[in-house]
C-alpha cells in the first residue's frame, strides 16, 4: 500500500505541475495575442503616419510644380513680347536670322 500511496501522491504532484504548466501556457498565449494586437495597432498607426507624410509631400511637390509652371509661363510671355517687339523694330534682320536658321536646320537634317 505504501507504493500505491507514493504513486498516488506522485501522480497528484505531476497533475498539479501539468495543470500549472497548462495555466502558464494559456496566460502566455493570451499575452502573445494581446502583444500581437498591440503591434498590429502600432503598425496601423505607423502606416497612417507614413501615408499622411506621403500625402503632405505630394501636396508640397504639386504646389512647387504649380509655382514653377506659373513662373515659366510668365517668362515665356515676357520672351514672346520681347521677340515681337524686336521683329517689329528690325524686320529685315529678323527675316535674315530666320532664313539662316532654316538653312542651318536643313544642313543638319541632311546628314
Amino acid at each position: 500500500m505504501a507504493t500505491a500511496s507514493k504513486t498516488s501522491s506522485s501522480n497528484t504532484k505531476d497533475n498539479m505541475m501539468i495543470d500549472d504548466i497548462a495555466e502558464r501556457t494559456a496566460r502566455i498565449r493570451e499575452e502573445l495575442t494581446a502583444l500581437g494586437e498591440a503591434l498590429a495597432g502600432a503598425g496601423a498607426i505607423k502606416a497612417g503616419v507614413a501615408r499622411e507624410a506621403a500625402e503632405n509631400r505630394v501636396d508640397e511637390v504639386l504646389r512647387s510644380g504649380e509655382k514653377l509652371i506659373s513662373e515659366m509661363s510668365g517668362q515665356i510671355t515676357r520672351a514672346e513680347k520681347q521677340v515681337s517687339t524686336t521683329v517689329r523694330e528690325n524686320p529685315l534682320q529678323s527675316l535674315g536670322v530666320a532664313v539662316a536658321a532654316g538653312f542651318l536646320a536643313a544642313f543638319l537634317m541632311r546628314r
